[in-house]
């Protein structure tokens, strides 16, 4: 029995890192064929575990939508995306815009992330509103429909708590017939509605395989409740940074010492490399790679924090995908 194509992508952090570093690891992504690559949206470091449960809160960070325009111009096959773009940050017409632009500075590669914005320490020193977790999936919401409406072609006029629009229009249309939106989260009540209602891909949190069946379960359910086909969004995860190594105690170690470059701690370092399930060995990789896979994710999203890992680039490029290939 054949397995279906596991696509193989990156979150690039765009923190303790410079710019040209970044256009360097989004060329050679993109070189080597993996199928994605995206940015975050952080004005702040993001800290392992949360907003500061790990890691300091004060450190450099490249804005996430700038680095997808360096990339569409020093790429040629990954789709590009921001995952995902806090609601609170940019007007939905603005964000359409911006996705737009960049569908057409890489020939049809662009995908709108979209998220309802965890980090409060950035929301408040930047003068977003952050209000309590409710109110910020209607503002996800509010943002979703507004997209949908202007990248679908439509004139949109709108009139919400959060957003309003008067006969938006959006304005060369996109290269892609239908541009992506991708909803990142995985709240089984509201952001799963959400995604069914106007998402193309849905960007689980890190669950572990079985929890994320049960959501992928749920959003299928929400997909039938709307009236959508479930088969119509596809279902991706974000997961721990890989670290592949010839024994998982080497794994361990190389991991530890690339997050204790992201100003982490060593004990918290060390914790979480621990943690990692893709920290090890190739056949350690691929059998935890599968088990996701049999559990319905299509794509792979990997956390990749600088220094970039080299040797698990290439491991990833070579002996993983030749293997997952090979299930297909």
């Amino acid at each position: 029995m054949t397995s279906p194509h596991l696509r193989l992508g990156f979150q690039v952090w765009g923190q303790y890192v410079t710019w040209a570093e970044l256009m360097a690891i989004g060329h050679d992504i993109d070189e080597l064929g993996f199928d994605d690559l995206w940015s975050n949206d952080h004005f702040f470091p993001q800290a392992a575990g949360g907003a500061g449960a790990l890691g300091q809160l004060d450190g450099p960070v490249i804005e996430g939508w700038s680095i997808l325009f360096g990339w569409a111009g020093r790429t040629s096959r990954a789709r590009l995306g921001c995952l995902v773009s806090g609601a609170g940050y940019r007007n939905p017409g603005l964000l359409v815009k911006m996705a737009t632009a960049l569908d057409h500075a890489s020939d049809g590669r662009a995908a709108l992330g979209l998220g309802a914005g965890w980090f409060e320490r950035e929301h408040q020193a930047f003068g977003f509103e952050f209000p309590p977790v409710g109110r910020r999936l209607d503002r996800m919401g509010e943002a979703a429909a507004i997209c949908r409406g202007l990248l679908d072609g439509s004139s949109v006029t709108y009139d919400g708590q959060w957003f309003s629009a008067v006969d938006a229009r959006n304005d060369p249309p996109p290269i892609q017939a239908r541009l992506p939106i991708a909803i990142g989260g995985s709240g089984e009540k509201r952001t799963l509605r959400i995604v069914a209602e106007y998402a193309d891909i849905w960007n689980a949190d890190q669950d572990d395989p079985e929890s994320f069946r049960r959501r992928n379960e749920i959003l299928d359910e929400h997909c039938r409740a709307v009236g959508r086909d479930p088969g119509a969004i596809e279902r991706t995860a974000g997961l721990p940074a890989p670290c592949i190594r010839a024994t998982r105690e080497e794994a361990v170690e190389a991991l530890t010492a690339t997050l204790q470059h992201q100003a982490m701690p060593y004990e918290a370092a060390l914790r979480m490399a621990s943690g990692s399930p893709f920290a090890g060995s190739v056949d350690m990789v691929i059998a935890g790679l599968r088990r996701y896979r049999d559990a319905g994710l299509g794509a792979v999203m990997f956390d990749w924090p600088a220094p970039f890992d080299r040797p698990t680039l290439e491991a990833l490029a070579g002996p993983v995908r030749a293997a997952l290939t090979a299930d297909t």
